[in-house]
């Protein structure tokens, strides 16, 4: 019985302390995937995993622990909004090939992150950081 939950308490301490989330009150830079850019041709993401862990999925911003992180998204593309000539509806490609970012994560800095669709060929579409702000 005391090995169960030794196995559990150490499980769950794993957890704790590999969670890449902080409080606000906690050192952190903060991501925010909510902003779209349509004359850049940048639409908003939502964040499903991090460091290759799936999360519950994030859509507006998240404050993490400083470091590198590599994240993935979920892009909202409306290409009624682009700016570019359009695409034949087609040919969209579901963003699933192009929906990593690694990042580096610094204290007090705001991320901006979105999905770039300015190429004419989707299949270099890719979330970016399209503007980072002291905070």
């Amino acid at each position: 019985m005391n090995i169960k939950i030794t196995l559990v308490l150490v499980l769950f301490s794993s957890i704790i302390f590999a969670n890449p989330f902080v409080k606000p009150s906690e050192p952190h830079g903060m991501l925010n995937f909510s902003q779209q850019h349509p004359s850049k041709d940048i639409f908003p993401v939502s964040l499903f995993a991090i460091d290759g862990k799936q999360i519950i999925e994030r859509k507006n911003a998240v404050w993490l622990k400083p470091g590198t992180h590599t994240l993935r998204f979920r892009a909202a593309i409306n290409l009624d909004q682009r700016s570019k000539t359009q695409i034949k509806r087609q040919k969209q490609v579901s963003p699933r090939k192009n929906n990593s970012l690694e990042i580096d994560v610094q204290e007090g800095k705001m991320y901006f992150v979105g999905y770039d669709t300015s190429e004419r060929d989707p299949n270099l579409w890719r979330p970016v950081v399209w503007k980072v702000e002291d905070k």
